[in-house]
């Protein structure tokens, strides 16, 4: 346990006592000298030991727990990634599914820490100072208990730079090509280490993506925002008429096309590098399943208003031409739209489509992205699957 203590306001203890990870600067009294990213003992008013948590005095969420308890933090680390492999041992058959989640964030009781496997390679994210500090031993650990070939950092995000962060990109352990190959329930796909978005892969969406593949047999797809084409493999896998992989990345497109082929070689799959609010805007749209899975529009408070704009837009210019009796699947990964608000845009679209909707399914979570009990802010990912009348 640390020495050095945080104290807080009477009467601000009470999110810890109930295993709340964050720690608001409001509910501090006083803070010791330190240095942003310390670990640091929390205590109550009444200097009653409450957690151990790492803190960054600029920020307003300035404290995030590593534990409740006292104690050694590297002890208390290890522990927390053994428990996240054997979780994961029990959710997949690695030799169908060699690419996953392998700690996320809150969700794995590790903040500001996320490590997805692909293969026999790793690619990490930090995102805050307190986990910048732990690098080192987050890797000796990850070493010891993976064993894999290589660890490739791939850290950028508005939150490094709140937390004074350079963006950091590169192999930290090992090395690897760019291009590595990985398994999702048996099919194959290829992702680029540095040119992939996030870790190269939105492994969060497995579940959907399974979804899509029982419904598109005999059925014309359209994937939106389809980045490397796993909706669009799935579909084909599943039985689709034909698959469009729509996205502006021409980079995406052809990786999307490159899995497509590892997949099914024959496929009537086109890929077109065309912006997708232009494509939906010029298309017939002569599909009888569409997927709207797109990049966050809302990454902070401020772009709530834009982003719902976006939403019901992209929403509405499916809904005004796709044919009778049709699927949608569409999906926001923004943390700051909540499910709510999801489906009261998806509400309005349908409004001024002047379509009729019914909702078949909500959002299915991908097993290995694990939301905390006490941090249900962790839930950020909402979809809806609908028919369309």
């Amino acid at each position: 346990m640390h020495n050095k203590s945080v104290i807080l306001k009477e009467g601000k203890e009470k999110s810890l006592l109930q295993k709340h990870p964050w720690i608001f600067s409001g509910a501090v009294d006083r803070f010791p000298d330190f240095k942003n990213g310390e670990i640091l003992s929390v205590l109550s008013s009444k200097k009653e030991f409450l957690a151990q948590a790492y803190f960054h005095r600029e920020n307003s969420l300035c404290g995030r727990v590593l534990t409740f308890g006292k104690e050694d933090i590297a002890v208390v680390i290890k522990e927390k990634c053994a428990k996240a492999l054997v979780l994961r041992k029990t959710l997949f058959s690695l030799s169908k599914t060699s690419g996953y989640r392998l700690i996320n964030a809150e969700g794995d009781d590790l903040p500001g820490l996320i490590v997805d496997v692909y293969d026999k390679v790793l690619v990490m994210q930090i995102s805050t100072c307190g986990m910048e500090r732990l690098k080192t031993l987050i890797v000796e650990i990850l070493v010891d208990l993976i064993k894999p070939i290589a660890i490739y950092e791939k850290s950028s995000s508005s939150s490094r730079e709140k937390e004074g962060l350079e963006d950091a990109k590169g192999f930290i352990f090992g090395s690897s090509p760019d291009e590595i190959q990985f398994l999702e329930n048996g099919h194959a796909f290829f992702l680029s280490l540095e040119q992939g978005q996030k870790t190269g892969f939105f492994l969060d969406q497995r579940e959907m993506r399974k979804q899509i593949e029982q419904y598109s047999l005999g059925r014309r797809v359209l994937n939106c925002f389809s980045y490397t084409g796993g909706f669009s493999v799935y579909a084909m896998e599943g039985g689709a008429k034909l698959v469009d992989s729509v996205d502006i990345s021409k980079s995406a497109t052809e990786l999307a096309k490159k899995n497509m082929n590892v997949n099914s070689p024959s496929a009537p799959h086109r890929e077109i590098a065309e912006d997708v609010f232009t494509f939906l805007k010029s298309s017939s749209l002569e599909y009888d399943l569409v997927i709207l899975d797109p990049p966050a529009f809302a990454k902070k408070m401020g772009d709530v208003n834009q982003a719902c704009k976006g939403y019901k837009e992209i929403n509405r210019s499916v809904l005004e031409k796709i044919p009778p009796n049709s699927f949608l699947l569409t999906s926001s990964c923004s943390y700051f739209i909540d499910k709510g608000l999801f489906q009261k845009l998806l509400f309005q679209a349908a409004l001024e489509a002047k379509r009729n909707l019914k909702i078949l399914s909500e959002h299915i979570q991908a097993s290995d992205h694990p939301v905390s009990i006490y941090h249900p802010e962790g839930n950020y990912l909402k979809s809806l699957f609908v028919y369309i009348e």
